[in-house]
């Protein structure tokens, strides 16, 4: 009986969830509300019925460099705990072995070089989500390979991420993404990313993000967090936790998280609708943006000034659970 009842009860909260998110679909003339956008969120979690290896999400990392091994790493781990399924790093030979030490759990190919190109176009079909940049350095060579990846994608309809030196590579070369077809793509620039970005397409006035088209976004990170879309509906803006603390790291942890969410989300088919791509977009970069800011904050809560970009990647669990559980955290409030 007590079976029974408990069947009972999940099924009652399950509908009235639909009806909650369904109500939450008939905004699309108004400002959607923060509430909206953490209903949403948790909308958009994967089930727990039958599901095999990879439903949950594939998501490929493409960066790394001699100098900068931990940035794919932070990336590509962080989407494997927000709940993706299996996480690849497309990187340099230089690279490739000193990143396969961090992680048994990441799959690591040494191929982020001209040379390897065809290659590279082997492997981006399996990909469901794609993040450009981390760690990816600006040589010459690496921009102009990036940029054919790009293209590849664009073919293919590949949902990216671009942050980082990814970004470095849009703003020397504003076209590469120019009408990108959804699903899209969302960039992850901080302040003095997003004011390159700016001036490189010449836009000093509030809607600089329309230049690239209808379905690429822009995720301005600092101490608020700015969401831009051609949807002003779908804008918004992220306070509460985070920290003071800015250790390098940070962008790639929350890179990593949105190639998760943006598989999820996109998957969801959210209030489905005209512009329900545009949606996704920012139902997922809310929930990356919230999951990050809730992993600094209590990192920097354990650590103080001593926290470290690997302290978040350890708190990214009891983030989530605070984030998309039915258990209310106060500090998880986003405005």
């Amino acid at each position: 009986m007590r079976r029974y009842f408990s069947i009972f009860v999940y099924l009652t909260l399950f509908l009235v969830k639909c009806d909650e998110i369904e109500d939450m679909c008939n905004f699309l003339d108004s400002k959607v509300q923060p509430n909206n956008f953490r209903l949403l969120s948790k909308s958009i979690l994967p089930g727990k019925g039958n599901k095999v290896k990879g439903d949950a999400g594939k998501i490929g990392v493409i960066g790394g460099s001699v100098e900068y091994t931990g940035a794919p790493y932070f990336s590509a781990i962080t989407s494997l705990k927000a709940g993706a399924d299996l996480a690849y790093v497309v990187t340099t030979e230089s690279a490739a072995n000193v990143i396969k030490t961090y992680s048994p759990d990441l799959i690591v190919y040494p191929y982020l070089n001209s040379k390897y190109a065809s290659k590279i176009r082997a492997l981006l079909p399996k990909m469901d989500v794609i993040v450009i940049g981390p760690g990816l350095g600006r040589e010459p060579e690496t921009l102009h390979l990036i940029s054919d990846i790009i293209e590849d994608c664009k073919n293919l309809g590949k949902p990216l991420v671009i942050d980082a030196d990814g970004l470095y590579a849009i703003s020397k070369n504003t076209t590469l993404i120019k009408n990108y077809p959804c699903p899209g793509v969302i960039m992850t620039p901080n302040l003095r990313e997003a004011n390159k970005l700016m001036t490189a397409v010449s836009r000093n006035d509030s809607n600089w993000y329309s230049y690239w088209g209808d379905c690429v976004a822009v995720l301005v990170k600092g101490e608020k967090d700015y969401f831009y879309t051609n949807m002003s509906t779908y804008s918004w803006i992220a306070t509460g936790g985070g920290s003071e603390r800015r250790a390098g790291g940070q962008g790639d942890i929350l890179s990593g998280a949105l190639g998760t969410f943006y598989h999820w989300a996109l998957n969801t088919e959210i209030c489905k609708n005209e512009s329900q791509i545009q949606l996704a977009q920012s139902v997922a970069a809310y929930a990356a943006a919230k999951l990050t800011r809730l992993s600094n904050y209590k990192a920097y809560v354990l650590h103080g000034q001593s926290m470290l970009a690997s302290d978040m990647i350890n708190q990214i669990h009891p983030a989530f659970e605070s984030t998309f559980s039915l258990v209310k955290d106060k500090n998880a409030t986003l405005g």
